[in-house]
C-alpha cells in the first residue's frame, strides 16, 4: 500500500499592528494638551456653576449634570498654567469613581497615537507644572503634552 503524505500548511503570518492610544485634544493658551479619549465622557460649554466656599482656587464650583454633581476645575490654575483668555469648554472626565469638569479654551482633534511614540517628559518644562504630566508626543509642529488625570484629581 503507498504512504500517503500530508501537504504541508505554510504559517499564516499575522499582521502585527501597532499599538495606539487614542487621545482627545484641548488648548490652554499657546499650549497642545491632551487625555486618554478612553476618560473623556462628553464636551459641554456654558452650564451653570454654583460656587464652592472655601475650596481651592482652582475649584471654581459644582455643576449639575443630568442629576449627577461634578466639581468644575479651572485646568489652567491647576497646572499653574497662566492664559489670557478664559476657559469656556467643560471637558468631562472619569477617573475610576471620580467624575470631574475641567474647563478648557477650545477642543482640538481626537488623535491615534502610536505608544511606542510617547516619550518621558523631560527634567524641565516651561509655563505649567510638570507633575500633571503622565506623556509627551512630538508632533511635526508641536509638543503634545498628555496629562494624568489621576495626578490631577489628587489634592
Amino acid at each position: 500500500m503507498a504512504e500517503r503524505t500530508l501537504p504541508v500548511l505554510k504559517e499564516k503570518k499575522t499582521l502585527t499592528r501597532q499599538e495606539t492610544m487614542p487621545v482627545v485634544t484641548f488648548y490652554l493658551g499657546d499650549f497642545l494638551f491632551g487625555v486618554p479619549a478612553e476618560k473623556v465622557m462628553e464636551i459641554n460649554k456654558d452650564l451653570d456653576l454654583t460656587p464652592v466656599p472655601l475650596a481651592p482656587s482652582y475649584i471654581l464650583g459644582i455643576m449639575n449634570l443630568r442629576g449627577q454633581i461634578l466639581t468644575v476645575m479651572d485646568l489652567a490654575k491647576r497646572i499653574s498654567l497662566k492664559v489670557e483668555t478664559k476657559p469656556r469648554l467643560n471637558l468631562i472626565v472619569r477617573a475610576d469613581e471620580d467624575v470631574v469638569s475641567f474647563l478648557i479654551e477650545r477642543i482640538g482633534d481626537i488623535m491615534e497615537i502610536p505608544l511606542s511614540k510617547l516619550e518621558e517628559p523631560p527634567p524641565k518644562i516651561e509655563g505649567f507644572d510638570r507633575i500633571y504630566i503622565d506623556r509627551i508626543y512630538q508632533l511635526p509642529d508641536r509638543l503634545l503634552t498628555i496629562l494624568s488625570v489621576e495626578k490631577l484629581l489628587e489634592s
